[in-house]
């Protein structure tokens, strides 16, 4: 599996399509925390709205760098679709836990007001939620869920406008809300958390499931 995720990343950078969101989310995060973001637990929403979308758009990138002539290749030399769609799952969640990590550490080093430690780690879990719900709705709009380039973005940029207009629905709206209000954050993130990871593998296991067909 290792080699594997290996193959894929250097694909993936070959294709140099990870630049827009990357570049995207260095942007906006240095526009955030150019100036006082004001206190730590709300900045932290604040970048949780950035990491999400550039979650789900590095996930697409991720999952069609492969034309499908060269997925199939993959797919074989793998061992089967489950393998192949675990690679770019687990590859995807690689790319979006390390944006997680830049956005939690930034305003650490960046703003005046402190930033504890226990703070930083509950600022870094948000942002690992959200980005896995990301993960999931990547996985969920890219190959070989949705084979057309066209209707992978219009389904990408429904799913992540439909979660911000939920409001406090797990596990994003849940996440947001409790970090804006800092009311119930350790329970908020718990049960988003899990969400987020059943998320995942059940968009994983939809991959895998469509892929013979699709393929």
């Amino acid at each position: 599996m290792t080699s594997l995720v290996r193959y894929l990343l250097v694909d993936v950078l070959r294709t140099q399509r990870w630049l827009p969101p990357l570049l995207l989310y260095v942007a906006v995060l240095g526009m955030l925390y150019a100036s006082d973001a004001g206190p730590p637990l709300p900045a932290y929403a604040g970048t949780c709205v950035l990491v999400y979308p550039v979650s789900v758009w590095l996930t697409v990138v991720i999952a069609t760098a492969e034309d499908p002539v060269r997925r199939t290749i993959t797919v074989v030399t793998a061992g089967g679709w489950a393998r192949a769609q675990a690679a770019v799952t687990a590859l995807s969640v690689l790319a979006a836990l390390g944006l997680a990590l830049v956005a939690a550490l930034v305003p650490v080093v960046t703003q005046s007001r402190p930033y504890p430690p226990a703070t930083v780690a509950e600022g870094f879990v948000a942002l690992a939620v959200c980005a896995l719900v990301g993960v999931g709705v990547g996985v969920l709009c890219g190959r070989p869920v949705i084979t057309q380039a066209g209707w992978s973005v219009l389904a990408a940029t429904a799913l992540v406008v439909l979660v911000f207009l939920f409001g406090r629905t797990p596990p994003v709206g849940n996440v947001l809300w409790s970090l804006s209000h800092d009311d119930g954050v350790t329970s908020a993130l718990t049960i988003s958390g899990v969400l987020a990871v059943l998320f995942v593998v059940g968009a994983t296991w939809l991959g895998t499931a469509v892929g013979p067909r699709r393929g």
